[in-house]
């Protein structure tokens, strides 16, 4: 008897891949198996074929905030806004990558632009008032940390980020009250600070 001879060809996801949204889905598979440099890889092969394809920017971008590359956010956050400047949560993406890197002017001003198109983004202000904390403007944290507490009044973030705030001002007895109400709402560390600094 004569058996069918079977020849048996391996090819790689590249032998088959002709279009950017097949690029993209093999990313999407890649990081649902937590290979995120490999999700990159395919990333990049779809936007050199597609560079206007948003979303796989986005995706990228992802992946690369896992991988750490922060530069590499800014940069497909960047190329999503040039693409779509009413892509707004880009804005805030490319803030929180904008902090990683230390560039906290750019990140207040991406928070600014997010904020503008969602003014009831209670997470933005709270972020915003963290980077205002860190450039020294404690009023204008304070600012931000009451705006989030208004839109968010169980923001125990909030509350005990506007105590520090306060307590830089010198704004003591304003600052005991807010991280009393921030101990109430779950931070642990609440006691640590009402001993060091509302300790009669």
């Amino acid at each position: 008897m004569i058996f069918p001879v079977i020849v048996c060809f391996l090819y790689s996801t590249e032998t088959y891949a002709q279009t950017a949204e097949q690029y993209n889905n093999w990313g999407q598979a890649k990081s649902l198996r937590g290979d995120w440099k490999g999700a990159v890889v395919d990333y990049t092969k779809a936007i050199e074929l597609d560079p206007n394809y948003i979303q796989v920017y986005g995706n990228r971008a992802y992946a690369r905030n896992i991988l750490e590359d922060y530069k590499g956010v800014v940069e497909d956050y960047s190329k999503i806004i040039e693409l779509d400047p009413d892509k707004y949560s880009a804005y805030y993406g490319r803030a929180l990558a904008y902090g990683k890197l230390g560039k906290y002017k750019e990140q207040v001003y991406d928070l600014n632009k997010y904020i503008e198109h969602d003014p009831k983004s209670f997470f933005a202000y709270l972020a915003r008032g963290d980077v205002k904390t860190v450039l020294g403007d404690y009023e204008g944290a304070i600012q931000d940390y009451t705006k989030n507490i208004e839109l968010d009044p169980q923001s125990g973030m909030g509350y005990r980020n506007r105590a520090i705030a306060e307590f830089k001002l010198g704004k003591t007895d304003a600052g005991c009250k807010d991280m009393s109400k921030a101990g109430e709402l779950g931070f642990v560390l609440a006691d640590d600070y009402l001993k060091k600094y509302c300790a009669e």
